[in-house]
């Protein structure tokens, strides 16, 4: 007799990807889909994509220096949740040049958005991870528990299911990790495959808003904190995980101030623009946080 199986939804959302260079396998990693104005993308970090070191731009695969040319994702197979299916998705074009589109300030911000372009729905069962949960007025604090959700080492459950690693806030959420990086502190037990990982706030009792009202509940409430990309130093448990409003300045090509954006964005539209072009903030990358978000982005 058939059973229903309950999944959370997030399960759904990440997914596997093996770094490749032609067939030759060079790492492990993770990624989700959101979508933005109708197009789809697959978010994961600039390392990952790229295979370089962000601050040494260094090749990753130590063997060879290969660099990925594709990544080899594992899908949920149409109308047959619990089965896989694997594609190839282009990182790179015949002429080498990227596919991805990186952050107005470059691989400082270890994020990419990766247009799929490939028509994937006639075989595959897409699971966009929700941007809105990024609003969810829910007060954290350091010590707050959050999950990560991936794949470490590449293991995986029931063949290609992520694993939950439970972190806590290492820092105060509301301050960025380093000038110029609007990004926060985890600590976790995470290995390598994880880089690209959702990170989230999963809790089923209660919670408090930013103006202090307890909320009790009756289900789950989830709060999407951002993109995990590794530990800050080899030989530490730190993590660093960049907020969500980076994939939409990715995605629109802008970048944005005021509440959200940690305490060191910009604030006068006449200073020079963070993206280091010398333009004036507002002639070059700038756009006010209020203007309209499009379908389901958020940040």
């Amino acid at each position: 007799m058939a059973r229903d199986v309950a999944i959370d939804p997030l399960s759904c959302s990440s997914l596997k990807i093996v770094p490749m260079f032609n067939d030759v396998e060079l790492a492990a990693a993770t990624g989700f889909l959101v979508e933005h104005s109708g197009t789809r993308y697959l978010i994961t970090n600039w390392h990952v994509a790229s295979g370089r070191n962000t601050e040494t731009e260094e090749p990753l695969d130590r063997n060879h220096a290969s660099i990925p040319n594709k990544f080899r994702v594992t899908f949920h197979q149409k109308d047959q949740l619990a089965r896989w299916i694997e594609r190839d998705i282009p990182i790179r074009s015949d002429s080498d040049e990227p596919l991805w589109l990186e952050h107005p300030r470059g691989r400082v911000v270890d994020v990419v958005a990766i247009p799929i372009t490939d028509d994937l729905e006639g075989e595959a069962a897409l699971f966009d991870l929700d941007l809105n949960l990024s609003q969810v007025d829910m007060e954290i604090f350091p010590g707050s528990e959050c999950f990560v959700i991936g794949f470490p080492l590449g293991l995986a459950t029931g063949s290609a299911w992520p694993i939950w690693k439970t972190a806590h806030l290492a820092s105060d959420h509301y301050i960025d990790y380093r000038a110029g990086e609007p990004a926060f502190l985890i600590d976790a037990t995470t290995r390598s495959g994880m880089s690209g990982s959702p990170v989230v706030v999963r809790t089923t009792s209660s919670y408090r808003t930013r103006n202090g009202t307890t909320v009790f509940l009756s289900g789950a409430a989830t709060k999407f904190l951002g993109v995990y990309s590794g530990c800050i130093h080899e030989d530490s448990e730190i993590g660093k995980v960049w907020r969500p409003f980076v994939i939409r300045e990715i995605i629109e090509k802008q970048l944005f101030y005021g509440e959200g954006s940690g305490l060191v964005r910009l604030t006068d539209r006449n200073k020079p623009c963070d993206c280091g072009s010398e333009k004036r903030y507002k002639h070059c990358h700038g756009i006010f946080p209020d203007v309209p978000l499009q379908n389901d982005a958020a940040g």
